[in-house]
């Protein structure tokens, strides 16, 4: 029973790989990038548990299962969402969106620059908690700024909008190598490639697409390895990198399994034996966690916004730390098997985002980058990263954005359509 709900996983993954192979372009799409994820994150940590007898009965034939309907839903979700997001379709001012995006860049460079003052120790945490999460607040928008320079530059040559792609590029690089921040990485490529496809047209080829799809799979497992000697552990060099074996870490995941899928086992069978359910609390604590400051409105205040969550651990289940528990751990925490809509919600959204943005509309095409990254890590580590993403795009984004609206008698001009799908 294991091996079979293993395999029609594993076909699940395939299948949304190859409804992005079919066209051009469809390799940008959520759900080619999701199987990509399914494939290389969450499948290599499975087979070793499909055979552990030391995890309760049927507990991983019940995560094999619903983490196949969360594979199914993102690709319904993206089938749904065929509509544009009309609230989004702006026509702006370009020489307005950069001068905005040089802004965004410093004041983020600003606090990127005081996030990077902080100890090592406060950096190098998985959960960042107190003066890291201010500055992080607003270190996001050297993002923002470095995104929008990328897709006006795309569309028109400029100078300032090249200095800003190159300022906040070079920070961003710095987090990247430094910390080896995956989600970052992942974030630039696709900001860059898709720019050039909204812009232009020009699309990656598919069989390069899929060859680093699987390359990246192969290396995901070594990103503990590359942070130990990026952060100079046990006096590690940067020499030391051409020592990391790659397959063999690979090799070791797929014979021994990784901590998240079996969080997610663990945690899963909790809360289906406790039958305890948070209906979406989990997000709203998160959201509080997030965005209100405690510094301004007391510690007293913010803890009396939390809600307090079910009991949904067992007494033997201990993560090991900097593990995460995927999004399906969450999904089901929330609604039970229903939780698969979670990630329905989050492609249908992501489609409709995507064909807004294939119209040629900038806000569009910006939200969908930025929104592409956050929504992978939703299968990774929780899916509520994507939510958090949109509210502080609505907060801190989208009011800038509205500034920038073109006026009447130049939006027949300033929105650049987008590529034929």
């Amino acid at each position: 029973m294991n091996w079979a709900l293993l395999l029609i996983l594993l076909a699940s993954c395939v299948g949304l790989l190859c409804s992005g192979m079919r066209r051009r372009g469809g390799i940008f799409e959520y759900p080619f990038l999701a199987g990509a994820t399914f494939l290389g994150f969450v499948l290599p940590q499975m087979p070793s548990l499909a055979d552990d007898p030391h995890l309760p009965a049927d507990a991983f034939a019940r995560v094999a299962f619903f983490t196949i309907l969360c594979v199914l839903a993102c690709g319904l979700g993206w089938a749904a969402g065929t509509r544009p997001l009309t609230a989004l379709c702006w026509s702006l001012d370009e020489r307005r969106v950069i001068r905005l995006a040089a802004l965004m860049s410093v004041a983020g460079g600003v606090f990127y620059y005081k996030l990077s003052t902080l100890p090592k120790e406060s950096l190098n945490a998985s959960l960042y908690t107190g003066l890291p999460v201010a500055y992080l607040f607003f270190a996001k928008m050297l993002s923002y700024g470095l995104y929008l320079a990328v897709v006006c530059l795309m569309r028109r040559r400029s100078r300032l909008a090249a200095g800003v792609a190159l300022f906040g590029g070079v920070l961003l690089l710095h987090r990247i190598v430094i910390l080896g921040r995956r989600g970052e990485l992942a974030e630039l490529l696709l900001a860059v490639t898709l720019s050039v496809w909204f812009a232009r047209g020009i699309a990656v080829p598919r069989a390069f697409a899929l060859v680093g799809v699987l390359l990246a799979g192969l290396a995901l497992n070594s990103t503990g390895d590359y942070r130990a000697i990026a952060a100079g552990q046990e006096g590690q060099q940067w020499s030391e990198l051409s020592k990391i074996d790659i397959v063999g870490n690979f090799m070791d995941v797929l014979k021994n399994g990784g901590p998240e899928m079996r969080n997610a086992v663990l945690r899963i069978n909790a809360v289906d034996r406790l039958m305890s359910f948070d209906f979406g609390v989990f997000h709203w604590n998160t959201l509080v966690f997030n965005f209100v400051p405690a510094q301004l409105v007391g510690s007293d205040v913010k803890e009396s916004l939390f809600i307090t969550m079910p009991a949904q651990y067992s007494r033997d289940y201990d993560p090991p730390t900097g593990s995460t528990e995927t999004g399906m751990a969450d999904a089901f925490a929330s609604f039970w098997y229903f939780g698969f809509l979670k990630f329905v919600l989050i492609a249908y959204m992501l489609g409709r985002l995507y064909r807004t943005a294939m119209m040629g509309y900038l806000p569009a095409q910006v939200i969908y980058i930025l929104s592409i990254a956050p929504a992978l890590l939703a299968i990774t580590h929780h899916t509520q990263w994507v939510i958090s993403t949109w509210v502080h795009i609505l907060l801190c984004l989208l009011p800038g954005l509205a500034m920038t609206r073109a006026p009447i008698g130049l939006r027949r001009t300033a929105r650049v359509p987008g590529p034929t799908a």
